[in-house]
C-alpha cells in the first residue's frame, strides 16, 4: 500500500531534479550564446550554435528554441526548452511545463 507512494515520490524528485539540471544548462547555455555572438564581427548564428552545443554535451538541444537578438550595444540569447526536451521519468509530471532562460550582455 504505501509503495506505490513511495514510487511516486521517487519519480516526483527525479523529475524535479531534472527540471533544475535543465535549467541550469540552458542557463548557462544561453550566457554562452550572448558572450560568443559579442565577438565583432559574428552573426546570430555563432551565439545559436554556440548554445546548441552546449546542450547537445548533455543531451538537451533536441526541441530547443534558441533566439539570438543583436540590438545596439548589447546581445540578448533566448533559449526555451519544453518538457519533453529534459523528462527522465516515465511518469513526466510537467507535461506542458517550458524552461525560459535569457541572458544579455553588453557588447565592448
Amino acid at each position: 500500500m504505501i509503495l506505490p507512494i513511495i514510487f511516486l515520490f521517487f519519480f516526483l524528485s527525479l523529475e524535479l531534479a531534472s527540471i533544475n539540471f535543465a535549467r541550469q544548462t540552458i542557463g548557462f547555455a544561453a550566457y554562452e550564446a550572448a558572450r560568443r555572438a559579442t565577438i565583432p564581427g559574428a552573426a546570430e548564428e555563432v551565439g545559436e550554435a554556440e548554445a546548441m552545443r552546449q546542450m547537445n554535451l548533455v543531451g538537451l538541444g533536441k526541441d530547443a528554441s534558441i533566439n539570438i537578438t543583436i540590438e545596439g550595444p548589447s546581445v540578448t540569447a533566448e533559449i526555451i526548452l519544453p518538457s519533453s526536451g529534459f523528462s527522465w521519468g516515465p511518469i513526466g509530471f510537467f507535461g506542458d511545463y517550458f524552461i525560459r532562460e535569457s541572458c544579455t550582455v553588453s557588447r565592448e
